[in-house]
Parts: C-alpha cells; sequence; structure tokens
C-alpha cells in the first residue's frame, strides 16, 4: 500500500498526466436489490434489538445494533469485492496528415507560369507567423504528424521539431495517394487512445485503399473529429485530346481529303479550341477550325484539304494549347497519306440516254483526269462508231472490266446481260477493289435486278424490300446529306463543312426518287428525303454505300442530279460526280499497295481501353482471319476478326479488358510469323485523371463525424474551431482491492467481539 501511494505521488508530480482513482465492485445484484436488502437488514436489527428484552437502556441497544450493522456492512464488502480502479489521464491526442502525392505537384496555374506547387502552398501556411498554428496545437495537444502517399509516414521525432520536419516535405510525382488507409492508422485504438481530432492538408484525391467515406465512419466510430484543409483548383485543369484519327491513306492529286478525328476535352475551358492542319516539317496551316466546347465533352472533327502534289506526306491536326493545359502532348494526330497523280478509269452504262447518262457523259468526257468509256443499250448501230467513247458491248468478264476503275450502271436492262455478268462485277469489286456506282431510274432499277443472286449481294440496299415497280408523281424535294454524309468528300461542294451544307441547301431540287429498299445493316445511309419515310418510319435513303471486300458500292435512289447545273452552270455537278468517282476509285489505287499489314492506332493503352487491331488484306478478297494475343508472361488467346464496317479491305476485331502489361499480336499461321504488332497497356493515370480539388468528398467527410472543411485561405479559423482540449484516459493503474485485507477480516471478527462482550455485560443472550 505504501509503496503504491509513493507511485502516485511521482505521478501526480508531471505536469503532463494525472490520476483519478475510482470505486469499483463485482456486486452482482441489481442496484434496486441492494438497497431492498441493506434496508431490510438494518430494519431486522432494529427490530430485534427493540424487542428484546433486557435491563438496558435504548442507547446501549443502540450501540448494539450499530455494531451488527457495521457487521453486516463488512461482509457485504467483501462479497461484493470492493476496490479501488485507478486510471493516469493526460493531454488528449491529436494528429496531422500531410497529403504527399502525386497530385500535390500540381501548379494549379497557366502552364509554364512559375507558381508554387499544391506542396508548397501547405508548408508556407503552415510554417507562416513562425509556425504559429503549429505551435498553438502543439500546446494543448499531444500532437502526432504523418505523410501520405503510396505509405504512411511520421514526420518529426524527438531530434526534429516538427515545424522543421515540415519545412522538408516533397510531393512525389509517381505516388499514389492513401488517404484513407493514413486516416485509418491515426485512429486505430489498438496503438493507444483515438486522438480527439485529425486535421488532414490535402485536395481531397485518394486513388489507392480505404475512401474517405469508410475512413469517416471508422473515425466516427472513435470518437474522433476530422478536419480538413483543401488545397487545389475547385475545377479541372482543361485538357485537350486528340483520338481516332480517319482518314484515306491512298488518294489522288486534286482529290478532297478529309481529316477526321475525336476532340475530347476535360476540365472548364475559358477560351475557344484552334485546330489545324499541316504537313509534319512545314509550319504552313492548310486547314483550320476554331471550336468553343462546353464542360466535358466529346465531338467529331473534320478538316479538307486538297493535295496538288503527288508523293507521300505526313498530315498533322493539332489543337493549339488552351491556358492552363498541362499535357499538351495528346493535341495532335497524325495521318500518313500517300498521294498518286492518275487517271480514273470510268465506264458509264446506260440502259437508254436518260438526261443524267447525256449531262454526266459530257462532264467527263472534258475532264482531263478522266478516262470515260460509255455503253448505251439503246443506241443506233453506229453509235460505237460515231463517239470516240463508246464501247460495241458491256465487258462481261472480269478481265474486260480490270481496265477500269469505276463502273457506273444507270438503269441498265439486266435481261439483255448475261448472269455470269454480276458475279464477274462482284468478283470486281470484292476482289480486285473496284467501285461501283447504281443509278435507279423509272424502267429497271431496282426492281428487275431482284433475281439475280450476285447482284442482290452487291447492291447496299435488301432488293427484297423494294416496293413493286411504279412511276412516282413529280416531286420537289432537296437532297438531306446525313452527318455521316457530310464526313465524306463526295459531299463537299465547298471550302468547309460549313460553306458546303449552306450549298446542299440552296441547290435545284430533284424531281424524283425510287425506294431502294431498306439499308443492308453494313452499309452506309450518306443521304436521304426531307419527307419521305420507310415503313418503319426512318427518312427514305436517297445515297446509300457499301463496302464490298476490298472495295465499294454506291447507290443513287435519284436520276435527276443534273438540275443541280441550272444557274451555276456544272461546278456543284461536275464538283459531286468527279469527287465520288475519285472516292469509289481509292480501293483500285490500294489493290497493289501493300501486302498483309498488321496494325493498332496506338502504341500504348491505358487499362480499360479498347484495342482495335486492324488487318489489311493484299487484295481485300479475305473475309475472315484470326490473330494471336500473346501477353509478355501470360498465355496465348486467339482472336477473330471481321470486316471492317467503314474501311475496304480491313477485318479488325477490338481487344477489351486487358490487364496492364507488354502484348504481341500476330497474324495466326504458318507462313505469318512476320505480320505482327505490339502494344503496351499501362495504368491509368490515377493520380493525374481528376486534378480538381474534392471539396465535396473532403466536406462530407468532415461533417460525419462533426468536424469541418476548410480551403487553404480559411485555415486561420481551424484553431478556433478545434474542440476543447479535455484530459483523456491514457492508461489503467493496478487496481487496489479493499475486500482482500487483514483488517477487512480484523473489523469484521472486532464488531462480533465488541457486541458479545457488551451483551454479556447486560446478561443479554
Amino acid at each position: 500500500m505504501t509503496n503504491h501511494l509513493l507511485t502516485l505521488l511521482a505521478q501526480a508530480a508531471a505536469p503532463e498526466t494525472d490520476a483519478v482513482w475510482r470505486l469499483r465492485t463485482h456486486w452482482t445484484f441489481a442496484p434496486w436489490l441492494t438497497v431492498v436488502l441493506i434496508t431490510a437488514s438494518v430494519a431486522l436489527v432494529a427490530y430485534c434489538y427493540a424487542r428484546e428484552r433486557t435491563p438496558a437502556g435504548a442507547a446501549y441497544r443502540a450501540l448494539l445494533g450499530l455494531l451488527r450493522v457495521a457487521t453486516i456492512a463488512m461482509i457485504l464488502v467483501m462479497l461484493s469485492e470492493l476496490l479501488l480502479a485507478g486510471t493516469r489521464s493526460g493531454r488528449p491526442r491529436f494528429g496531422w496528415i500531410f497529403d504527399t502525392s502525386g497530385s500535390m505537384t500540381v501548379t494549379d496555374a497557366a502552364r509554364g507560369a512559375d507558381a508554387p506547387t499544391r506542396i508548397d502552398k501547405v508548408k508556407a501556411k503552415l510554417l507562416e507567423n513562425d509556425a504559429s498554428l503549429l505551435t498553438q496545437v502543439d500546446d494543448q495537444y499531444d500532437a502526432y504528424a504523418r505523410s501520405v502517399d503510396d505509405v504512411s509516414k511520421a514526420v518529426g521525432d524527438a531530434d526534429t521539431p516538427l515545424p522543421d520536419a515540415v519545412a522538408a516535405l516533397s510531393a512525389d510525382p509517381d505516388s499514389m495517394s492513401r488517404l484513407g488507409d493514413a486516416i485509418d492508422s491515426l485512429v486505430d485504438r489498438s496503438t493507444g487512445p483515438a486522438p480527439q481530432a485529425v486535421v488532414v492538408w490535402t485536395d481531397g484525391r485518394s486513388t489507392a485503399g480505404r475512401s474517405l467515406s469508410a475512413a469517416a465512419d471508422a473515425a466516427r466510430r472513435a470518437g474522433t473529429r476530422l478536419y480538413f484543409v483543401g488545397v487545389g483548383a475547385e475545377q479541372s485543369p482543361p485538357d485537350i485530346v486528340l483520338s481516332d484519327p480517319l482518314a484515306d491513306e491512298v488518294v489522288f492529286v486534286d482529290d478532297i481529303l478529309s481529316f477526321g478525328a475525336t476532340l475530347r476535352v476535360k476540365g472548364a475551358l475559358n477560351e475557344p479550341v484552334r485546330l489545324t492542319l499541316r504537313q509534319e516539317g512545314d509550319s504552313r496551316v492548310l486547314a483550320d477550325q476554331t471550336l468553343t466546347p462546353v464542360g466535358d465533352s466529346s465531338e467529331p472533327i473534320q478538316l479538307l484539304h486538297r493535295p496538288t502534289e503527288p508523293g507521300d506526306y505526313r498530315y498533322v491536326i493539332e489543337a493549339l494549347p488552351v491556358e492552363g493545359e498541362r499535357d499538351p502532348d495528346n493535341n495532335r494526330v497524325t495521318f500518313d497519306v500517300q498521294v498518286r497523280k492518275a487517271s480514273v478509269r470510268v465506264l458509264l452504262a446506260a440502259g437508254y440516254p436518260l438526261y443524267e447518262f447525256r449531262y454526266l457523259k459530257s462532264l467527263l468526257g472534258r475532264d482531263s483526269t478522266i478516262q470515260l468509256k460509255t455503253y448505251l443499250q439503246e443506241s443506233d448501230l453506229d453509235y460505237a462508231t460515231s463517239d470516240q467513247t463508246a464501247v460495241q458491248r458491256f465487258p462481261m468478264r472480269r478481265g474486260d472490266l480490270d481496265q477500269f476503275d469505276v463502273v457506273v450502271l444507270m438503269d441498265l436492262d439486266p435481261r439483255l446481260l448475261p448472269r455470269s455478268t454480276w458475279s464477274e462485277l462482284s468478283d470486281f469489286v470484292s476482289k480486285d477493289g473496284g467501285g461501283v456506282i447504281l443509278v435507279a431510274g423509272s424502267r429497271y432499277l431496282p426492281w428487275s435486278y431482284k433475281r439475280f443472286e450476285d447482284f442482290r449481294a452487291l447492291s447496299p440496299t435488301d432488293l427484297d424490300s423494294a416496293p413493286i415497280a411504279s412511276r412516282s408523281p413529280p416531286e420537289q424535294f432537296l437532297l438531306r446529306p446525313t452527318p455521316l454524309g457530310m464526313q465524306g468528300a463526295s459531299f463537299q461542294l465547298g471550302d468547309s463543312r460549313a460553306e458546303s451544307e449552306s450549298i446542299w441547301r440552296k441547290l435545284t431540287p430533284l424531281n424524283w426518287a425510287a425506294d431502294l429498299g431498306e439499308p443492308k445493316p453494313a452499309a452506309q445511309v450518306l443521304a436521304t428525303h426531307p419527307n419521305r419515310t420507310t415503313p418503319d418510319g426512318r427518312p427514305l435513303p436517297l445515297v446509300v454505300s457499301q463496302y464490298f471486300g476490298s472495295g465499294q458500292v454506291l447507290a443513287h435512289a435519284f436520276d435527276s442530279s443534273y438540275l443541280w447545273r441550272k444557274r451555276v452552270g456544272d461546278v456543284y455537278f461536275a464538283r459531286y460526280w468527279v469527287q465520288t468517282l475519285r472516292r469509289l476509285a481509292h480501293g483500285r489505287l490500294k489493290r497493289d499497295d501493300r501486302g498483309w499489314e498488321l496494325m493498332v492506332e496506338r502504341g500504348e493503352y491505358e487499362r480499360g481501353e479498347p484495342v482495335r487491331v486492324r488487318l489489311r488484306t493484299p487484295d481485300g478478297g479475305v473475309r475472315s482471319a484470326a490473330v494471336l494475343l500473346q501477353p509478355e508472361g501470360g498465355p496465348e488467346q486467339r482472336v477473330e476478326l471481321a470486316p471492317s464496317a467503314v474501311r475496304p479491305g480491313v477485318l479488325e476485331a477490338d481487344l477489351n479488358d486487358l490487364a496492364a502489361g507488354s502484348y504481341r499480336v500476330l497474324l495466326a499461321g504458318a507462313d505469318s510469323q512476320a505480320v505482327s504488332a505490339t502494344f503496351s497497356v499501362v495504368n491509368p493515370p490515377g493520380e493525374f485523371a481528376q486534378l480538381e480539388m474534392n471539396s465535396a468528398g473532403m466536406r462530407a467527410a468532415a461533417e460525419r463525424t462533426g468536424g469541418a472543411f476548410y480551403k487553404l485561405d480559411e485555415a486561420d479559423q481551424l484553431l478556433a474551431n478545434l474542440p476543447e482540449a479535455q484530459r483523456v484516459p491514457i492508461e489503467s493503474l493496478p487496481p487496489i482491492e479493499l475486500w482482500n485485507r487483514w483488517w477487512m477480516l480484523a473489523g469484521i471478527c472486532g464488531c462480533l467481539c465488541a457486541e458479545w462482550i457488551l451483551r454479556k455485560r447486560k446478561a443479554m443472550l
């Protein structure tokens, strides 16, 4: 007992701690039952001594009763195992957490500006006024500090004052943020009493480990209040990304070359985005476009250029960096294009001399870039000898068709040609990369062609769904290009897309259109009727395209495009037809250009992005193939390729859900090992994917625990709003057992003996 008292005196001398002692028992009865038992015992003793016959006076009997009650009381104390329980208390714990992850290296200022990083701003705030915030908290609390990135580390020690340790903090740009785990480690009761409050200096981005909400729940259960001081911009810095480049790889000189891409914008922009097209290594701007995206958005872009010299070129579309953009490297896409100087060889075949045939023949015959041949079924006997462009018979064999790049069929009577003509024409398109244009007319096309299987396969529409032939009444309507059609060069009648759209709205109306049937699933509807609809309610297609093997087929549901010449001459009529013929001749340009080629769009992808693999075949006639996907250190996987809906002669497939690592794709087959492509998949930039301050997440976590959220410039309010520092139990002291003492037993014996002696003196039993 003496030693224990000396220990208590030594602890009381220390200013940081003191001891608190309380009585404790192991009495298991309910309090009300205990009161009843004590009351009944006292009442019974009083009753017995009051009723007992004895010469002793009332005071003498009261003394005897008190001795009896004292005996009972000491017995009850021993039965309850009464003891003294002590705890040592001290200053409450307090936690500092400093975020040193990659996102704290962001400057939140315009690119290239000399501005402090987020961690620099935190250090400056903590160290201002001689680190008064740190020292005042240390005067009231037992403060601990930790930094957090990939791991949580202690800041400062007995040899390094906290202000000096804070001044030495630095952020690692390659690290993740485990804010939730750091909060958990501080409020974990297994390491000691939970801190009364934890203040976290961060941008609120937790990219690994437990979430802020889960950590807030743990802090609330531990009785710890969370306070967040947020640093960083509340809006994500802008980022412009150009992706999905699309352009023809082989074109003619003077073709209108359409360069397409997807513009993705992240964050808020305060200025328009200017896009420029130029040749790599040449600063001259060939085309430009200015857009004003709103918020996070994605939209297709298109720039046009007409190359005038043959050669191999690399074109670049680049978005000029905007204020505040951190990563301008993703602002560009490139295109490799071969420009050829060659004539387009065209066969113009018609069943009868309709006006569309006459005007188009006259136009193409005057164009030096077109080598024209014509065939007219209903013609005079001397037509072939009097017209230099005329041929006596329609080329019915593949070898005869090989002298042409594009064949235009204008309401040709199929009954006057052998059935084999259509299979040869099908091979001309699918295997040789030729182009075919089908122009509907009032007599034969499309109705007379339904019974020819090869032609049905060639047609971009389902001929079975076309209605029975009937001459529709004359009507006036404007061709309406679809957004997909406006992406192609054929519909670019002006120098820009906006100008072209305006021209299409002002052209002379057409006067007749046929119903070609429903477009096939892989077909592309390039223009529609403004008023008429199909049975399912969609606009009636007027221009429909389909890639067929390595070539392309285009169908016109009208035969009066010559009306576009009214008041303007050949300018728009010629531009549309020449560009369309050139576009359909591209398949022939590519036929002998390359052998087997396996491609991926980029060399590096983020995890979760689909990887599109493309296979270019030598003649475009291959309809199916497979590739082997070989991950580094993993099992091989076979992937089947399917024909592309937009690229003739190309097979493709998307690879999804790939893990991070390096991959090799090669063409399946014993003789195809050299046909391969490589790419890598990397983890997404978690720390830099969202750079705006997560004020909503920090505010919600603070409110859940009874704390508060402050912006960095409001941090001066923190000290006044912290909870009052209340001393907290630090450890339990060894208990002092009162019931198991010799003097307790001596007291019981003494009371019993005294009562017995006093009773004998009065001759009481």
